[in-house]
């Protein structure tokens, strides 16, 4: 069997009326922005007890699903995965779009987002003793080898490409981790602080890229009529349930630590505080339980329909788990002179999702979306199967 690749046409009306959508979308987002910075972040759903909002959790939670692609992509040559090579330049397409918006969702975060290029002046306007600073170099890194290495399979250069590949999936790695070690080194956090957060990162954003590249995969053959073997699905199925067991131990792991220790109040209130139902009903029942009953299902794991509601449901459920992460962790009063704190600093935080928040991640996700289905028009990503086309 041999594989060719190809674009799509992009010729139909639906699909330019789908491309004005995430046009719309996408300057409804860019409005949202402007509104923000020129008001200011009290617009957002962000205070000064809860300074991060959905821009980080959309961010944290890209930067994972950006990362787990790339890795799946360097299977095909780090590892010899053939069985793989059909997605492999899609999956490091959906890389790049992935941390491009994750870097827009940071800017936009920004009270002063002409400033961001001095978060890539390494070493010269930098603390690097920040982990926002080493992960600046991570991120540009990153960034720069998945445009090479799709480039280098682009045009074939196949020598270059295994080279690249044994570098993008150490440094993908690295990226993921180092983005859980931004909260697992917080030490005035109890809730963020563990030092298996970078590895919990990690193995999430490997499910997570998995769980996208399946609902990628099938719903680019569904729309377009492009032809993929649906032996490649089932392979990632496969996969994504061991990554999933996998994941369930290390957040079993984590939270029984916490649990252990004598300081655990923090880790009561997050299982069975206001936010609890984040953690139970998004991150546990959609990212670990529902998944599991459908992929072990004998019926469901053989079926498209089955795999995909359990990766759309690991999709929904790791973004579940940075929220759970992010928000919570940032609610619950900091440890520092306990009964002694007055006001706003020694209650719990909350935080409302507002408008312009809500359109500035839709925005982010329309211009994600924009450029991936530009892409697809101009690049060759889709793969054709020579013997089966033949025979159609």
């Amino acid at each position: 069997m041999s594989i060719v690749f190809t674009s799509i046409e992009g010729s139909s009306s639906s699909f330019k009326y789908f491309k004005a959508l995430l046009l719309i979308l996408t300057i409804a987002g860019a409005f949202s922005f402007i509104i923000s910075y020129t008001k200011g972040h009290y617009v957002l759903g962000t205070n000064n007890v809860i300074p991060w909002g959905m821009p980080i959790v959309l961010t944290i939670y890209l930067i994972g699903l950006s990362a787990g692609s790339l890795i799946i992509s360097s299977f095909t040559y780090m590892f010899k995965k053939e069985e793989y090579q059909p997605i492999s330049r899609i999956a490091v397409f959906i890389a790049i779009i992935l941390i491009f918006g994750a870097m827009v969702g940071i800017a936009m975060d920004l009270g002063r987002p002409e400033k961001t290029w001095r978060l890539f002046m390494f070493f010269i306007m930098n603390n690097m003793h920040s982990m926002f600073a080493i992960n600046g170099i991570l991120y540009g890194g990153y960034f720069l080898i998945s445009i090479i290495y799709l480039i280098a399979i682009l045009t074939e250069k196949f020598q270059l490409v295994k080279k690249i590949g044994v570098i993008a999936i150490f440094w993908a790695s690295l990226v993921h981790m180092g983005t859980g070690a931004i909260f697992g080194f917080i030490d005035a956090r109890p809730i963020y602080f563990s030092p298996i957060k970078p590895f919990e990162f990690l193995i999430a954003a490997i499910a997570s890229g998995i769980a996208l590249l399946i609902l990628v995969i099938i719903a680019i053959s569904k729309l377009t009529k492009t032809y993929f073997n649906q032996d490649v699905v089932f392979q990632l199925s496969k996969l994504l349930l061991r990554v999933i067991i996998l994941l369930a131990i290390i957040i079993f792991v984590d939270k029984l630590t916490h649990l252990y220790s004598t300081h655990r109040e923090p880790i009561i209130w997050f299982l069975i505080g206001p936010y609890s139902w984040i953690f139970w009903g998004m991150q546990v029942g959609l990212g670990y339980l529902l998944p599991l009953i459908l992929l072990l299902h004998h019926k469901y794991k053989k079926s498209l329909i089955g795999i995909s509601l359990a990766s759309f449901s690991v999709v929904i459920g790791i973004f579940g788990e940075r929220l759970a992460l992010v928000i919570p962790g940032a609610s619950y009063p900091l440890p520092i002179y306990p009964g002694k704190i007055e006001g706003i600093w020694g209650a719990e935080g909350s935080f409302p999702v507002t408008t312009i928040e809500s359109f500035i991640c839709i925005g982010i996700i329309s211009l994600m979306g924009l450029f991936f289905i530009i892409g697809l028009e101009y690049l060759e990503l889709l793969p054709i199967e020579k013997n089966e086309k033949a025979d159609r």
